[in-house]
């Protein structure tokens, strides 16, 4: 009975850092995800000022003429 009551110990502890192993993945996945959306509106951001920048530089040449 002392081995039964061990074994259902050590299958408890498994479960309880299954659990936390699995918490741990959920919370890095969406951090993960956080980060890919900061970076997919960083790089928008510098897209629109590279095209800002493309538009004001025609203007200016423009003008030069």
């Amino acid at each position: 009975m002392v081995n039964k009551t061990l074994n259902n110990t050590l299958e408890e502890e498994l479960r309880i850092q299954l659990v936390d192993q699995l918490k741990t993945i959920n919370a890095l996945k969406s951090e993960i995800d956080m980060l890919k959306n900061t970076i997919k509106e960083e790089q928008d951001q510098k897209y629109r000022a590279y095209v800002k920048i493309s538009d004001l530089q025609k203007y200016i040449n423009s003008k030069e003429i």
